[in-house]
């Protein structure tokens, strides 16, 4: 989202990268680009004279060969395209070749069909065989620097390509003079640019720890806010899965590949070692559903590594369409390392128009690895809470500091871009933008030196109504030690104003150290609980609160203190005085104490833990954010002990737990398991044991890890134990190329108990020893709007003990809502 706001903030415009390089005798220099669009090919592969011995172009088209006064031709070949005959004689050595190879005309879908079996698969087992030892998360460890520049343009000749194919007038397009003046600027610079200049450190197993010592962004003084931007794609190609923009694609060289992928040997050369270089093409085998990459492996049988490759994902239609190649050297003659990575993109929704041509985005990012140090010693030490972290002086690096670091000089395009878009940050002030655009993305809006919680103007559940108000809060105008904050809200249903404010002190920003006091007249969920989490846009669960009915009044005085107490762990520690009524007619009466009426007072002490030991987090601007899309497994819970001290009437305990776990296979897709238990040891009013966590109210939007055909408040339990669990075929089960309907399973159940039953009056009271049981299914995806929003439809149905009469009362019909950023 923040992203977006900036590329629509900068339109201006690019194109291609101008060429620069000099020559020296008996050497041959060149670039090779497609004849059409001059984009740069990769691991082309370059065969001299008849002895099939050669080299490949680099991951950027280039190549040198040295000592080439004994070379008579050169041969070119690249999947895809037309082999190219080139003799020595023909050229000028002192000046650097551009090879220009031209696409195939043949259907791209054509498969070989072999008349026993596929000479690649003996290749491609044995690089299965080999992956574990030439995987770099095998090595004892290893450091290395990456270099990483990515710029972003709108791709004017290819959507000229698409204007022509849908028949408009190419001439009046060309000829109008917003195109010529849009062209020019393409011609001139890029309309955003990044540099980054990183320290990796990794040791086994599985500690990383990547330092972002230097950042330049066009237009912006400070902008380590961007640095995510540049995490497109893993930094090798072995893991069984590979991540590409958040989504995970079956590696074609996993195991079991072979019955998935169909793999096609389209040449074979030598390298000077002697080590044979085999070129082979990949892509998913007809009639096969599953997340797949197509692309090129060039394997090296020096360890059957992988050399080089190229892959994108198949039928991309999210927010990226992304193609990444990765180059490897070996190191010491002994390991393979990635040595330098690209990514290039288009990125779908945001486009330019000039006249009638509109205009695609697109975004090119390349990765140098260098200073690559394999099997040293490295301390503990050296990794810290956050697995990447950006160095405060990061953006404060003088032109030296980037003469000395960057793989080549700047193109007269880049400084270009620079120079203009760096005249427009500082006259629009789009360092400020970045920070408003920021603060948004937390839920607030920046007024000055205060901050205005969105979620606070308005809101919903079927107990207050519409909820309006206004809370804000200190940010760091005023200081970054403290903030101050306060809200008030009114519910049009229940009549009732709501208030409340609190005291953050920020004591160790580096483990997330906080010290809180706070203050609030409101209401909370009758019988509810809440563990020490943040939900997900991504999530579903968060649409649950819109459907609580039953809430009880509650006026707080508390303070806690939160931190990260070592890597993976948050704790915090909290006191609360509380007073607590409903407008039920409730009573509670244990029979064994005067405190019998509506209001109760309560004083507790609570510990809250998060644990996530696969969770990756990032460092940036004095706060940590999650790098993980989904982190597996993730444990939570809450110690609460109720106390007779302090005005407090009630003495408890209460254990609550979450457990959840996620997994991706390559034939099910995605399996989520959630298990939620809580006990209470002592009798306390209704309001603190635990209502069945339902979601039903009508037709309404299904809400993850709930009870969609449950009643709310339909249950009450002292103790209870759920299960929550969901398969996600995704696009699995059925799918064409413009129809991907994403399929869930879904199935649930609770056990629960109460004791003491009658010491609750007032209030219908039903209990589930024998289990709740109920299952779906879900349909998500049905429609899709701009890309990442899509809507679904479900079905759920309740059965066992607790299973209505009327059957159709059983049935919960819901709508789906989801979100793919």
């Amino acid at each position: 989202m923040d992203q977006k706001l900036i590329f629509k903030t900068l339109i201006l415009i690019l194109t291609i990268l101008p060429i620069k390089s000099f020559s020296q005798n008996g050497n041959i220099k060149g670039i090779i680009v497609d004849s059409i669009t001059n984009q740069k090919l990769p691991f082309v592969n370059i065969v001299y004279n008849k002895s099939n011995q050669g080299l490949s172009s680099d991951i950027d088209g280039s190549f040198e060969i040295s000592n080439a006064n004994n070379i008579e031709f050169l041969q070119f070949s690249y999947v895809g395209y037309n082999p190219k005959h080139l003799n020595i004689s023909k050229i000028n050595k002192d000046k650097q070749l551009i090879i220009k190879l031209k696409l195939k005309t043949f259907d791209i879908n054509e498969v070989t069909v072999f008349p026993g079996k596929n000479p690649a698969h003996r290749i491609i087992n044995k690089v299965i065989e080999n992956s574990k030892i030439n995987n770099p998360e095998s090595l004892k460890s290893f450091s290395c620097k990456t270099y990483n520049k990515m710029v972003l343009t709108f791709d004017i000749d290819n959507s000229l390509k698409d204007a022509q194919n849908k028949k408009l007038d190419i001439d009046s397009i060309m000829s109008d003079s917003s195109y010529i003046k849009a062209k020019e600027l393409i011609d001139k610079m890029y309309f955003f640019m990044i540099e980054t200049l990183s320290e990796r450190k990794y040791k086994n197993p599985g500690k990383i720890s990547e330092k972002v010592i230097a950042t330049k962004v066009s237009g912006l003084k400070q902008a380590s806010f961007f640095v995510l931007a540049t995490q497109l794609q893993s930094l090798w190609f072995y893991d069984e899965m590979i991540n590409i923009a958040e989504s995970r694609y079956i590696n074609p060289i996993s195991k079991g590949s072979t019955k998935r992928y169909f793999f096609n040997i389209e040449d074979t050369t030598y390298n000077q070692r002697g080590d044979t270089i085999f070129v082979i093409s990949f892509k998913p085998k007809k009639n096969k559903n599953f997340e797949a990459l197509e692309g090129v492996l060039n394997i090296n049988t020096h360890k059957y590594a992988i050399q080089n490759v190229i892959a994108k994902p198949v039928d991309a239609d999210g927010l990226f369409n992304i193609e990444i190649q990765q180059n490897y050297n070996l190191i010491d003659d002994e390991y393979w390392f990635p040595a330098e990575l690209n990514t290039s993109m288009v990125i779908n929704n945001v486009v330019g128009q000039t006249g009638a041509l509109r205009m695609r985005t697109i975004g090119v990012s390349k990765s140098y690895v260098s200073d690559i140090q394999l099997n040293k010693e490295i301390s503990d030490k050296e990794f810290k809470i956050a697995s990447l972290e950006i160095a405060e002086d990061a953006h404060n690096k003088d032109s030296l500091f980037w003469l000395n670091n960057r793989r080549d000089s700047l193109t007269e395009k880049e400084i270009n871009t620079y120079h203009v878009i760096d005249s427009v940050g500082e006259k629009h002030n789009l360092d400020l933008k970045v920070k408003i655009a920021q603060t948004v993305s937390k839920g607030y809006i920046p007024l000055g030196f205060l901050d205005i919680a969105i979620n606070s103007i308005i809101d919903y559940n079927v107990f207050e109504g519409f909820r309006t108000g206004l809370g804000l809060k200190t940010n760091n105008k005023i200081s970054s030690a403290f903030s101050l904050g306060g809200y008030f809200a009114y519910g049009f249903n229940d009549e009732e104003f709501k208030y409340g404010g609190n005291l953050v002190f920020n004591i160790y920003k580096k483990r997330d150290l906080k010290l809180e006091f706070g203050y609030k007249n409101d209401v909370v969920e009758s019988s509810g609980y809440k563990f020490l989490e943040k939900l997900s846009l991504n999530s579903s669960e968060m649409y649950r609160k819109y459907f609580i009915r039953d809430m009880t009044y509650i006026e707080e005085y508390s303070s806690n203190i939160q931190f990260i107490s070592f890597k993976h762990l948050n704790l915090k520690l909290n006191a609360a005085s509380q007073t607590m009524h409903n407008i039920k007619g409730y009573y509670f009466d244990n029979q064994s104490n005067t405190f019998v009426g509506d209001i109760y007072n309560f004083f507790e002490t609570a510990l809250q833990f998060r644990y996530a030991p696969n969770e990756k987090l990032a460092y940036i601007d004095n706060e940590f954010f999650s790098t993980t899309n989904i982190s597996s497994p993730i444990f939570t819970g809450n110690i609460i002990k109720g106390l007779k001290t302090f005005d407090g009437n009630y003495d408890y305990l209460k254990i609550e737990a979450k457990f959840q776990i996620s997994y991706l296979t390559k034939a099910f897709g995605k399996t989520f398991l959630q298990l939620v238990g809580a006990k209470v040891w002592g009798d306390v009013p209704y309001f603190k044991l635990y209502n069945g966590h339902g979601s039903y109210y009508d037709f309404n939007v299904e809400s993850a890890n709930s009870f969609a055909t449950m009643r709310m408040n339909e249950f009450l339990s002292d103790g209870f134990f759920a299960v929550y669990f969901r398969q996600d075929f995704g696009s699995l089960l059925f799918k064409t190329k413009k129809f991907k309907p994403e399929v869930l399973l879904i199935s649930s159940l609770a056990y629960g108990s109460l004791n003491n039953l009658n010491y609750h009056y007032n209030i219908p009271i039903k209990t589930m020893e024998n289990g709740y049981f109920e299952s779906g299914i879900l349909i998500n995806s049905i429609f899709r709007q701009a890309k990442f929003v899509g809507y679904g439809f479900g079905v759920f149905y309740r059965y066992g003990a607790y299973a209505f009469e009327n059957i159709k009362d059983n049935f919960a019909y819901r709508l789906s809502l989801t979100f793919d950023f």
